[in-house]
């Protein structure tokens, strides 16, 4: 890559562009979760008290409360934007699509935006169906609280690799990483969650072969095939050319 080259696979001057708008974005974004800190700030301390509380307690979904409903919308399009970027650098860099203008590149950002709300919706579905095999329907309140619980934070901490990536363009690997150990213990934390909230020891094994296939496999895979059906219709799109 010469000096006058920007982020692989996208061209420099167009790069320069998307750089600034992803910039304005993540100010707003960011001016919106310091509002949202400051006005819901029992929602935020009875949410990180309860990451590992595992009794029955009210559902931060079940207060009909301005607040409450603000809090969760905004902490779930946070983190679904944020990992929207990181995925949008992940996939120009790897596949090495040419964003040539502005347009291209916000059309790319909404798709993917799409497909990760649809893997989140695909989740919460698998998780329903597997709670109504496994548990009582008192303890999926409970898993659907604290799933949404490290969700919030997972998308919280999301903002140190994105910035990372927005202000610091020579060490692109090292935010790329940090976004994939951050993910890691989110994945991690989920799967120990809920094996303590579902877990028997009278359906242990199916239960672990079930829930690794439902939630850990199946929506990697259904990531994976998108992205490439994605990457297939780029390279053969006369639009993108």
């Amino acid at each position: 890559m010469s000096d006058f080259d920007g982020y692989t696979g996208i061209g420099w001057g167009e790069s320069l562009l998307i750089h600034d708008i992803l910039v304005c974005a993540l100010i707003v974004l960011l001016s919106i979760f310091a509002y949202a800190f400051y006005t819901c700030y029992p929602l935020f301390e009875k949410m990180i008290h309860g990451v590992f509380a595992f009794k029955e307690r009210q559902n931060l979904f079940d207060t009909p409360t301005r607040e409450s409903v603000f809090f969760n919308i905004f902490m779930r399009f946070q983190a679904l934007f944020l990992a929207t970027v990181m995925l949008f650098w992940v996939f120009c860099r790897i596949t090495g699509i040419q964003v040539r203008d502005i347009g291209q590149a916000l059309i790319l950002l909404n798709v993917l935006l799409i497909m990760l709300v649809c893997l989140y919706l695909l989740k919460r579905l698998l998780y329903y169906l597997y709670s109504s095999v496994f548990i009582s329907k008192g303890k999926y309140k409970l898993l659907n609280t604290t799933y949404h619980t490290l969700l919030y934070l997972y998308g919280i901490f999301l903002y140190i690799p994105v910035w990372w990536l927005i202000l610091d363009r020579e060490h692109i690997m090292g935010a790329l990483m940090l976004s994939a150990i951050l993910f890691a213990i989110f994945r991690i934390s989920a799967i120990y969650v809920t094996t303590r909230i579902f877990y028997d020891k009278n359906n242990g094994f199916l239960f672990l072969s079930l829930y690794l296939c439902a939630q850990e496999i199946v929506p990697l895979l259904f990531l994976y095939e998108c992205l490439t059906y994605l990457h297939n219709v780029i390279e053969s799109s006369i639009l993108w050319q």
